[in-house]
């Protein structure tokens, strides 16, 4: 067998040199160009892949969205019908710990204002 070198000037002719050295270079170089071939179907598998992932990213953002969503609303929910039960606690027409309402119904009562049984 003969000694043969394997050309590994491609990275260097790609980054370093202008297009026109570089496809003269890949003209005359199996090498280089097998694995310009190679590079060039990993670049159209990721072209190809690249709206699937972008379309799961989409996804995973509406899905954050929709919880945050969620979350406001059950808050929100929670403060208007607490707001609501202060509200209507304030405009009783008697104070509820007051024990003179219990005693004005003439029900019997205890020392702390409870209804007696």
């Amino acid at each position: 067998m003969q000694n043969e070198k394997k050309c590994n000037k491609y990275e260097a002719f790609f980054v370093f040199q202008d297009e026109e050295a570089f496809l003269n270079h890949l003209k005359e170089c199996p090498d280089c160009q097998k694995e310009h071939e190679k590079y060039q179907k990993i670049s159209q598998l990721i072209k190809e892949a690249a709206p699937v992932y972008l379309q799961r990213e989409i996804s995973k953002r509406k899905n954050t969205i929709k919880k945050i969503a969620c979350c406001l609303i059950l808050v929100l929910g929670f403060a208007v019908y607490q707001g609501v039960n202060l509200y209507n606690y304030n405009n009783y027409p008697f104070d509820l710990q007051d024990d003179t309402y219990v005693s004005s119904l003439g029900l019997p009562t205890d020392e702390y204002g409870f209804l007696e049984l």
